[in-house]
């Protein structure tokens, strides 16, 4: 169903949304790409310019939406009044064409609804600012490093059990994952003990860190690139167990990912293994 919503998420838990049975949405813009900026110099000689960086800047939202019953204005517009307040930050959540991105921690930068006729609709503008150029993905991509092998069966044949095998699934040290977010996105990978392992190699691409560490079973190393952090059971490891300069650098980026994660024991894989990360996307 193809559908246009946006939903405001305030810090403090209140929800306010632009399309539904009360409010409908007129415009939306500053959803599609965020602003570029090019920095140049004149050269010193001959023609053209010398470019000496780019960035892309914040993001303005614009939002225009009208309440839909007239006979609600009293209560739709003190209810748009109090909402929209600058003291806090707002997480938009934007559906366009059945995709949904989230706009994370904007700044409430303008808003206005006129105080015109009565019986006339309210008209409400909202003008947000999103410091991220960024969208976000509204939920994290999760993989399970597991192979599953199917079996074949006979269809007459009936085990003591009553049942039958039709495949069966064991830990896996690599796969290859397609991103399709614009922007590259930092991993988070989960590593769970079944059994005694010797160090841990985590690979995204060509990035490789190892962490040097004894895990025993049941216990549980994470490695975040976007907090750049590694923990085993939830105490954080000492930097100089592994090579922190390349950590923040595990990141999924645009087309196929070659990941792996390996113990220092080759061949040992009495290890299970989640790895999640959030797409970035630079418009929807």
């Amino acid at each position: 169903m193809r559908e246009v919503k946006v939903i405001a998420k305030r810090s403090d838990g209140q929800v306010f949304s632009y399309e539904n049975a009360d409010w409908g949405i007129l415009e939306l813009d500053g959803l599609s790409f965020p602003p570029i900026e090019i920095f140049k110099k004149n050269r010193g000689f001959g023609n053209g310019a010398i470019i000496t960086g780019k960035r892309k800047d914040a993001r303005e939202i614009d939002i225009v939406a009208t309440s839909r019953n007239r006979a609600n204005n009293t209560i739709d517009r003190k209810r748009a009044l109090a909402f929209h307040n600058s003291n806090y930050t707002f997480d938009l959540y934007i559906t366009y064409l059945d995709t949904t991105r989230i706009a994370k921690e904007c700044e409430l930068q303008g808003a206005k609804c006129p105080t015109g006729n009565v019986y006339d609709r309210q008209i409400l503008t909202v003008n947000y600012l999103a410091a991220d150029a960024d969208l976000f993905e509204d939920s994290s991509v999760i993989t399970q490093f597991k192979n599953v092998y199917p079996l074949w069966h006979v269809a007459r044949a009936y085990p003591p059990d009553g049942s039958l095998a039709f495949g069966y699934t064991e830990n896996a040290t690599s796969k290859i994952i397609e991103y399709l977010g614009s922007e590259p996105a930092p991993v988070v990978a989960t590593i769970m003990a079944t059994g005694a392992v010797e160090d841990i190699t985590v690979k995204v691409r060509d990035i490789s860190v190892t962490v040097r560490c004894n895990l025993g079973s049941g216990d549980v190393l994470v490695v975040d690139s976007e907090n750049r952090i590694i923990t085993l059971n939830g105490m954080r490891i000492p930097e100089n167990q592994y090579n922190g300069l390349d950590l923040p650098n595990l990141l999924v980026k645009y087309g196929d990912n070659f990941m792996q994660i390996i113990a220092g024991d080759p061949g040992n894989v009495a290890f299970e293994t989640d790895l999640k990360f959030t797409g970035r996307y630079g418009g929807i």
